[in-house]
């Protein structure tokens, strides 16, 4: 392992804390009633989970030389990749279905530009990471994004609970600081001459988000959500 990711496994750590204290009020703090909390919601919380679990043990595996665990362990993610994806989409049809009866129609199919791409976001990370297992620098970087994908569902609803910002500019805050933490790493990584393109092109992929977001209101974003609606949901 590259020395200045040694400590990677902490620095996921550090995300998932970040996570649980975005999501402690509205749901871990809950236990052990989860009054209002849906089976789909306990399904995706578990694929979370099971995801961070997963990338903060493979780093400390390849740091203390278990290289074939890591890669035995490493299989586990082709199960659950596809259920934290599936998860996703049962969010993103819940709160749509959901909210049919609770907001205006273009308001709800704007909500849809927050949470249906990011499956495609997680598979193209997923899969560059896959495509990338031999060369080790580059794949490790890219299941680091996909922790990082994570940080602005966390930081965002920290931000409403425990900053008082408003829904709308919460959500944008909490992208934008995905999008500087990530660019901090590709400024890390070129300065030390280390693989930095991986970054590079998660920061594109988290950008394309945020513009997706800032767009939900076009009528191309209309276009699109309300025929993923009628064809999904």
């Amino acid at each position: 392992m590259e020395k200045a990711y040694k400590h990677l496994g902490f620095f996921i750590i550090l995300m998932l804390a970040v996570v649980v204290w975005g999501f402690y009020r509205t749901y871990f703090v809950l236990f052990p009633s989860f009054k209002g909390i849906t089976t789909a919601m306990h399904f995706h919380g578990a694929m979370l989970l099971s995801w961070f679990l997963l990338l903060i043990i493979q780093p400390f595996l390849m740091r203390y030389g278990k290289v074939q665990l890591h890669r035995n362990v490493g299989k586990l993610s082709y199960v659950i990749m596809p259920l934290l994806i599936f998860s996703i989409f049962l969010m993103s049809r819940g709160q749509y279905l959901r909210l049919a009866s609770e907001v205006p129609h273009v308001e709800n199919v704007a909500g849809i530009a927050l949470s249906f791409p990011t499956i495609f976001a997680f598979a193209a990370l997923y899969i560059l990471a896959l495509k990338n297992r031999g060369r080790t620098p580059y794949h490790m970087r890219y299941m680091i994004s996909t922790a990082l994908m994570m940080l602005a569902p966390g930081t965002g609803r920290a931000l409403i609970i425990y900053g008082g910002f408003e829904g709308v500019s919460a959500i944008n805050y909490a992208l934008l600081i995905t999008e500087i933490v990530t660019l901090a790493l590709v400024i890390y990584d070129a300065i030390k001459k280390n693989a930095y393109r991986p970054f590079l092109n998660a920061l594109l992929i988290f950008i394309a988000l945020h513009l997706i977001w800032l767009g939900r209101y076009t009528s191309a974003w209309q276009a699109i959500g309300e025929k993923i609606a009628q064809w999904l949901f």
